[in-house]
């Protein structure tokens, strides 16, 4: 019996057990031997590894686990365990109210230890994902038993949320295992590559995911297509300073598209906003979103959670998202504001909004960025003013490169807060995280760039040292 504490272990990572049905819990299994996972023989009722790939009912079963868990479990999850939530509070979009939330008050304090419980979490249910997408492309490769149609959709599925997800990781935690087969052995000795090695991989994924996906998922937006593949291309892109296949890739989806921005700042988070280009589907009927529940308050003080001074003070007068995306709550002796881009925090019959992944306007600001940064100022200027005007701006111009590559910035710090991340990754990406969380960040060192590697996972796994710099 092999050792099943594993971090691509799948059943025995916190909570997931309690997501999985017999039928799922074999799905994620799939084409690996029971005994490298579990130590009692599966139900009689589960599905072998060959029946599950010819048909596409039991494929799509084994999809929707991964958007699942990414909606509820892990990293893009509007809950206490999401990237919204916790590094909102580790840059300065939020203020932790809570007093029973230590490994939370680690984040808003900058005291993480490798032992942190949410970082663990981090690590771990993504890679259980990540197995998970694994085992569907083997399964899939050279499957004849599908239409080509429905193979190649599953595929490009498969595909873009592997490499999503480690570019989420190597964001997180810098250099990272890039995990491609569901082999025990090799999984469980994994090494780490690079970060530029690991965006190399991410893009090869996202390339091929483009090459398979349709071009429409649907109404709902709730699977990845074409269109998404392209903007998440854009992000990594970005990220990586490469900036004219930047521009490319988010022109195209801003130009081509099947997506328009909204003009009114308050229906952007609305369930069938056009402006959407991937979001998760509801957990039930009527469902709304966890990220409501998380931050909607109604009576002060803050229970959990509260939007910070500094982020508040950011937006500039007459912002029209200040007024719509953050709202007020007092006591008649203190005031204090939730993020209310999500107004729905309990069941409303039916559902009317969707966590948001990504939209339309992170692309205009990619295309801006990438403008920008090639020299290209007007043309930066003609995809960042829609952003201001929609939320009542008077339009920029006349200003140079440095100065439009600012206002690109703090444009971005108003329009994405609380969304996944994109404040700490911005100021990370572009150099100036110390710079400013240090003064408000007593605690604040220059290696908090990275989250520490999860002590557990060291000890499983010796090729994963050394610790990230600042945590041994």
């Amino acid at each position: 019996m092999k050792h099943t504490t594993n971090i691509y272990n799948i059943l025995s990572s916190k909570g997931l057990a309690t997501w999985l049905c017999p039928i799922l819990g074999l799905i994620l299994i799939l084409t690996t031997s029971c005994e490298d996972f579990v130590e009692i023989d599966p139900p009689n009722n589960q599905l072998t590894g060959s029946v599950v790939f010819e048909e596409a009912t039991t494929v799509n079963a084994a999809l929707v686990h991964v958007y699942t868990g990414l909606r509820d479990h892990t990293l893009t999850n509007g809950g206490l365990s999401g990237l919204s939530f916790l590094l909102g509070h580790y840059t300065d979009e939020l203020e932790l109210y809570s007093t029973s939330l230590p490994d939370a008050q680690a984040f808003y304090d900058n005291t993480l230890l490798p032992t942190n419980s949410y970082v663990e979490g981090l690590w771990s249910s993504a890679y259980n994902l990540v197995h998970a997408t694994n085992a569907i492309i083997e399964g899939l490769e050279g499957n004849t038993m599908l239409p080509e149609s429905d193979r190649d959709r599953f595929l490009g599925e498969a595909y873009f949320l592997r490499g999503f997800i480690h570019f989420q990781l190597a964001n997180l935690f810098g250099e990272v295992p890039y995990v491609e087969t569901t082999d025990y052995v090799a999984n469980s000795e994994a090494e780490k590559l690079d970060v530029s090695q690991v965006h190399e991989r991410v893009i090869a994924d996202l390339l091929l995911a483009k090459s398979l996906l349709p071009m429409d998922s649907g109404l709902e937006k709730v699977r990845p297509d074409r269109w998404t593949a392209s903007a998440i291309l854009a992000r990594v892109y970005l990220y990586n300073g490469q900036w004219e296949l930047a521009h490319t890739e988010a022109s195209d989806v801003i130009a081509n598209g099947n997506h328009a921005l909204n003009t009114d700042v308050g229906l952007v988070f609305l369930g069938d906003s056009p402006e959407t280009l991937w979001q998760f589907s509801e957990g039930g009927a009527g469902a709304n979103t966890l990220e409501a529940q998380t931050f909607i308050f109604s009576s002060g003080p803050p229970p959990t959670t509260a939007l910070s001074d500094v982020l508040m003070d950011t937006f500039e007068a007459g912002d029209t998202r200040r007024e719509q995306w953050a709202a007020a709550v007092t006591d008649g002796t203190g005031t204090w504001y939730h993020p209310n881009k999500y107004k729905l925090n309990t069941n409303s019959g039916t559902t009317q909004e969707r966590s948001i992944v990504v939209r339309l306007a992170e692309l205009y600001l990619i295309a801006a960025e990438a403008s920008a940064q090639l020299g290209d100022v007007d043309t930066a200027l003609d995809y960042l003013n829609p952003i201001r005007e929609r939320a009542g701006l008077s339009p920029l111009d006349g200003l140079g490169q440095g100065a439009v590559l600012e206002a690109i910035q703090r444009e971005r710090r108003v329009e994405l807060f609380t969304e996944h991340g994109h404040r700490f990754f911005d100021l990370k990406r572009t150099g100036r995280a110390h710079g400013e969380l240090s003064p408000i960040k007593p605690n604040w060192e220059a290696t908090d760039v990275l989250l520490p590697l999860p002590a557990s996972e060291l000890l499983l796994n010796p090729n994963l040292l050394p610790q990230n710099e600042g945590y041994q």
